[in-house]
């Protein structure tokens, strides 16, 4: 068997509860059917888009890891096409030994650890005030010195 990761996005018409039952029905049980074995699950809750898909703006992200054979992708793919609960999905094929990815809660924390130290070591480093002693001109400033400058009949462009 193969090792597979999956990514969806649920409608966004559903509230969160809702919204991972269809993730346990039309996922996790659908990868059960055709044979597969989830390995790995996270709900991500709502996020944003990029863009607008389908008339939407946001929507539930799940990402999920399963072995399966892979004569039955094609059929997992085609049955999650079908699903209109399900706005868009990836699935993707993954290293054998690879591990299973952080859970998102974790990462979003560690980020924001990493954030903060990072704010903490600026403030007390003297480059901060170096940086600080550098004024950048404002931004009208610069604009009427280009003004200045593209007035000024005597330059020949």
């Amino acid at each position: 068997m193969k090792k597979y990761e999956l990514m969806a996005i649920i409608v966004n018409n559903v509230d969160e509860k809702v919204a991972q039952d269809v993730v346990k029905s039309s996922i996790l049980n659908r990868v059960a059917e055709f044979g597969g074995k989830t390995t790995f699950e996270d709900f991500w809750g709502a996020r944003g888009f990029a863009y607008i898909i389908h008339g939407q703006k946001w929507g539930y992200y799940f990402v999920c890891q399963f072995e399966m054979e892979g004569v039955n992708i094609t059929k997992l793919e085609r049955e999650l096409n079908i699903d209109n609960k399900i706005v868009r999905f990836l699935i993707t094929s993954v290293e054998a030994k690879s591990p299973a990815p952080e859970k998102y809660e974790a990462l979003k924390a560690r980020s924001e650890a990493a954030k903060k130290k990072k704010e903490v070591s600026e403030q007390q480093s003297p480059e901060s005030e170096i940086s600080a002693e550098k004024e950048i001109p404002p931004r009208d400033a610069v604009d009427k010195k280009f003004d200045q400058i593209m007035d000024d009949a005597s330059a020949e462009l």
